[in-house]
């Protein structure tokens, strides 16, 4: 049987990326798939989905470098652009 929490983690690795801003969703995969991978290594129940939890501890991860770049790279602009609409 798949990890229900290996599946979520996934979805939420790839909806990261649908929506503006998705951190909180990246921050969930990464937190369901480190937990999915815990029970699928434990061996105490028998789970699988090794591998959907590790795409969504993967692409929570690209998400948030790509975010942190974004705002490294970016983020003297808009403090500037946000102050002149004050």
């Amino acid at each position: 049987m798949k990890s229900k929490l290996a599946i979520a983690s996934l979805v939420m690795g790839l909806i990261s990326f649908v929506q503006l801003f998705g951190i909180e969703k990246a921050v969930v995969a990464i937190v369901f798939g480190g937990i999915a991978l815990k029970e699928i290594l434990s061996g105490t129940q028998d789970l699988k989905g090794k591998n959907y939890a590790y795409a969504g501890i993967i692409l929570g991860s690209i998400y948030i470098l790509i975010l942190a770049v974004f705002l490294v790279i970016k983020g003297p602009e808009m403090i500037q652009l946000f102050g002149k609409l004050k």
